[in-house]
Order: structure tokens, then sequence, then C-alpha cells
């Protein structure tokens, strides 16, 4: 029971990090034209929906004193469903960038959240993945990776950033983003294709 506990207070502690980022990159992104706070953004509202179920799941696993392997499943589908529109989006929306030659502006209200975002969703993916293994929940470890990846694009944000401010590279925004929308997609389809075995 301790376990499905500290599942519910990660899951509550992400929803409440990833839509206060989330909303603040997403009108940033739009500002400063950079495809790569946008997709974060993203990713991190997906995170939140996908927390938000988890919080519901393992609170009914508490009032049952278990886990219901069809709420599992349904968690598991949510995240992965999240994990794919946002992959196939931006993956759309980088190619287009690379293709017209678009340039993103620097943001540093941005980079201030990429790099606050860098910490604080790396140790979330972390606690998600260690907790899922205990309960055990994969809905909560592919959550874990959905938080990874909001990591993953915060971090090409801000070395994006430093890139074309130091060398011109105005192209690493929207390639650093088709990158991880690849991974993100790539973590979606193992998540579906686990979704019907037994929970481990």
């Amino acid at each position: 029971m301790s376990d499905l506990r500290a599942g519910v207070r990660v899951s509550a502690v992400s929803i409440v990090w990833t839509v206060s980022a989330s909303a603040a990159s997403i009108g940033l992104g739009i500002a400063s034209g950079s495809l790569v706070l946008v997709a974060f953004g993203a990713v991190g509202v997906f995170d939140a929906i996908g927390s938000a179920v988890l919080v519901a799941h393992f609170r009914h696993a508490l009032r049952h004193d278990a886990i219901s392997v069809s709420r599992e499943r349904i968690a598991q589908l949510v995240v992965a469903t999240g994990l794919l529109i946002v992959g196939s989006a931006t993956v759309v929306a980088a190619v287009t960038k690379l293709v017209r030659h678009d340039h993103a502006r620097a943001s540093v209200a941005g980079l201030v959240v990429s790099g606050a975002s860098i910490v604080v969703l790396a140790v979330l993916a972390a606690m998600k993945r260690r907790i899922g293994l205990r309960v055990p929940s994969r809905a909560l470890r592919a959550d874990g990776g959905l938080s990874a990846v909001g990591a993953g694009t915060a971090f090409a944000a801000l070395v994006g950033a430093a890139l074309k401010q130091a060398a011109g590279w105005w192209w690493m925004d929207p390639g650093a983003a088709c990158v991880i929308a690849l991974g993100a997609i790539g973590l979606a389809v193992v998540t579906l294709r686990t979704r019907d075995e037994a929970p481990q």
C-alpha cells in the first residue's frame, strides 16, 4: 500500500509541475518561434493528463486493495496516445521549419523554464520508474518515460539556443525537437505492445 501511496504522490507532484511549466513554455515558445519549447509544453500537457489518470488508478487500487488490470491498461493507453500525438505533430512541425528555414528567437524566460525543468523532470522520471517497478505498474513507468522525454526536450531547448548563439546553427531547434519526437513515438509503440501483458 505504501508504494501505491507513493505512486499517488509522485503523480500529483508531476501534475502541478507540468501544468505550470507547460503553460509557460507553450506561451514563450509561440512568442519566440521556438518549436522545441512548444513541443516541451505539449509533452507536459500529456504528462499531466497521464499523471491524473494514474492518480485515479492508484486511489482506486488503495480503496480495493488491488491493482485493477483494466485501469492499468487504460492508463497505459492514455500515456501512449499522448506520446504518439506529441511525437507525430512535432515531427511534422520540425520538418516544416527545416524546409522553410524558420529561425527561433532567443527567450531568456524560456531558457529559465527549460533549465529548471531538466532537473525537476529528470527527478520525476527516475522516481516514477522506481515506484512503477515496485507497484508494479507499466503505466507509471511509461509516464516516467514521458517525463524523461520532457527533460530531454528541455535540454534540447538549452543546447539549441546555445549553439545558435555560438555557431549560428539555426537548425538545432527543429532538429533536436524532431529527434526527441521520434524517441517519444518509439516509447509509445513499446508501451502499446506491452499493454496486454500481465503487470510486472
